[in-house]
């Protein structure tokens, strides 16, 4: 799908509303600790197919209204980069700070400020790079009654300014969403999305139309239920060649699988087998990717938590 988003020229927009859409999800998950408070810490180290690893430490703390997560990624020649966040919750307004240090020593600061209530919310963003620059990101919306509406306007460093205006609507197992994206230039890209979801099934219907007037397709189908899921996507580009993704996967009693075929418009296939287990703080997962040409790239993950 990346591929016929790049070719119609939205590849960061789309990148860029999606983190936010992420950043919401995690605030809400945020304001859904109540008044509890701890802390927490996780490891996870991968093995690559060359026998190098690299090690993910984890650590963070909540409660009175505060949040703290401390990220440090170390890499096989033991050079780290590290991700530092704190954070005040509550009372309908949220903070958020992020440091980002690369493995040279620079710095990257992204701060967030936010208000959630009465069916409007906001939330706004500054990330200064390196060198002082500065681009925000400031968003405004309204929700209830099944229906939503998000703007967001992005200014970079320059000045220039990028608007994403989405308005949607969910109900009756069905939902609607209609995002239209306009650049520095005017131009303007929409994407439109229809679903349902319900009694084990759901459907996801995207069609992307750029400023020039080509469009793109997503159209997705699966079911769900009894432990067990499947997922076939069909993409098809302003050219009508089509790319097909089909998942089939379940869950339970403390194993999960997955395993996803990737049909090219030239008929050539690649497949991601994965499999794990969950259980007693711990997730292991093992994924093999087989190529059109047979050859294949494993690795392996573990992921430990220790509730403190």
């Amino acid at each position: 799908m990346m591929y016929w988003i790049r070719s119609l020229g939205i590849a960061s927009l789309a990148i860029f509303a999606t983190a936010n859409l992420a950043q919401a999800g995690r605030f809400g998950r945020i304001g859904r600790m109540g008044g509890g408070s701890g802390q927490w810490s996780r490891q996870t180290t991968r093995t690559m197919p060359n026998g190098n690893q690299r090690t993910v430490q984890t650590s963070g703390s909540y409660g009175n209204g505060q949040f703290s997560k401390d990220k440090t990624v170390t890499g096989p020649n033991g050079k780290q980069a590290t991700s530092d966040t704190t954070g005040t919750y509550g009372n309908g307004q949220f903070t958020k700070d992020k440091t980002l240090t690369g493995v040279n020593g620079k710095q990257t600061a992204i701060d967030t400020t936010g208000s959630k209530g009465n069916g409007q919310f906001t939330k706004d963003k500054t990330v200064t790079g390196p060198n002082g620059k500065q681009a925000t990101a400031s968003t405004t919306g309204t929700y209830g009654n099944g229906q939503f509406t998000k703007d967001t306007t992005v200014t970079g460093p320059n000045g220039r300014q990028t608007t994403v205006d989405t308005t949607g609507a969910k109900g009756n197992g069905q939902f609607t969403k209609d995002k239209t994206i306009t650049g520095p230039n005017g131009k303007q890209t929409t994407i439109d999305t229809t679903g349902t979801i319900g009694n084990g099934q759901f459907t996801k219907d995207k069609t992307v139309t750029g400023p020039n007037g080509k469009q793109a397709t997503s159209e997705t189908t699966g079911t769900y239920g009894n432990g067990q899921f499947t997922k076939d996507t069909t993409v098809t580009g302003p050219n009508g060649k089509q790319t097909t993704v089909d998942t089939t996967g379940t869950k339970g009693n403390g194993q999960f699988t997955k395993d996803k075929t990737i049909t090219g418009p030239n008929g050539k296939q690649a497949t991601v087998n994965t499999t794990g287990a969950y259980g007693n703080g711990q997730v292991t997962k093992d994924k093999t990717v087989t190529l059109p040409n047979g050859k294949q790239v494993t690795g392996q993950t573990t992921t430990t938590t220790k509730p403190q």
